[in-house]
């Protein structure tokens, strides 16, 4: 009897041995590190295991931007003006960037600081006015009443832009602290570039679908539309002239060389941050007379 109790009792201890707890058989995962895991973006991080698709790129493209100089006072810019604007949006940040231009609206707060300045450059003299890259829309300034024509002029305009080479690349990030848009820009050259040439970075803050009075033609008078959608109104700049702020020196800018910029433009607190956009324009500043687009980018 004492054997038996004696084989059960090691028989008992052996099993209780061999038992293994949950704890034993549990595989430990770190947690991922998420980050850019694309060593050629602009944001790579060499710790990230996963990627979280942020990485940036600084595109080899080329955009053009189109310039609609509008009013709130102008019946024919309610009519057709900001129609035919409104349908280029279909090709913003593809081949175009876009912004509207009010100079003497009201509400006054409609109104941009930088209006003047585009405006003489652009030698305006009446509203609605397209420009692509500096140039009107049609010989002789003006807007077509055709919605349709005036999507077809922009787009081959932007088209052919496009197809040319690419002097250069633009990467914009903005942010908003409180009331501040915090913007980071990066320029990359493709091409070299001779001694003398200066190049400026503007980054325009522009207001995307603001409710406001409206005056339209129609065919039985003129109207006025309180409910009217005026789309990427400019707001404000980084500078007190619309050409920006001058990045490079006057040596010659070799094929890759990149600059990196970081501004601050005071928000509005009227204006809806949640529709705010950042467009840069990398303009060629000459000594006199109006600069020239190199090329354009949108941070939405």
């Amino acid at each position: 009897m004492k054997k038996i109790i004696l084989l059960f009792a090691i028989g008992s201890i052996a099993i209780l041995g061999c038992k293994k707890t949950s704890l034993d058989n549990e595989i430990v995962v770190a947690d991922p590190i998420l980050g850019c895991t694309d060593p050629n973006s602009l944001n790579y991080n060499a710790d990230a295991t996963q990627d979280d698709g942020t990485c940036q790129y600084i595109e080899q493209k080329n955009r053009a931007i189109l310039l609609d100089f509008s009013e709130t006072w102008c019946p024919p810019c309610g009519a057709y003006g900001g129609p035919s604007f409104d349908s280029c949006l279909y090709m913003e940040n593809s081949l175009i960037t876009a912004m509207k231009i009010y100079g003497s609206s009201t509400p006054a707060s409609m109104n941009c600081s930088l209006s003047s300045a585009f405006s003489n450059d652009y030698q305006v003299t009446g509203v609605p006015d397209f420009y692509v890259n500096g140039t009107g829309l049609y010989a002789g300034g003006g807007v077509a009443a055709s919605t349709a024509s005036n999507y077809n002029s922009v787009k081959n305009k932007a088209n052919a832009f496009a197809n040319q080479t690419v002097i250069a690349g633009i990467n914009i990030q903005k942010s908003i602290d409180g009331s501040n848009m915090n913007i980071s820009s990066k320029v990359l050259f493709y091409q070299a570039q001779p001694a003398g040439k200066a190049y400026h970075l503007a980054v325009y803050v522009v207001e995307d679908k603001i409710i406001a009075s409206q005056k339209v033609s129609t065919a039985s008078g003129t109207i006025t539309n309180t409910n009217y959608v005026h789309r990427n109104l400019l707001r404000a700049g980084n500078a007190s002239t619309y050409k920006g702020v001058k990045i490079n020196t006057t040596a010659a800018i070799e094929a890759n060389k990149r600059f990196d910029n970081t501004f601050t433009i005071a928000l509005n607190s009227a204006w809806n941050k949640a529709n705010l956009k950042v467009i840069g324009v990398l303009w060629e500043v000459p000594a006199t007379g109006k600069p020239t687009v190199v090329n354009t980018v949108m941070a939405k």
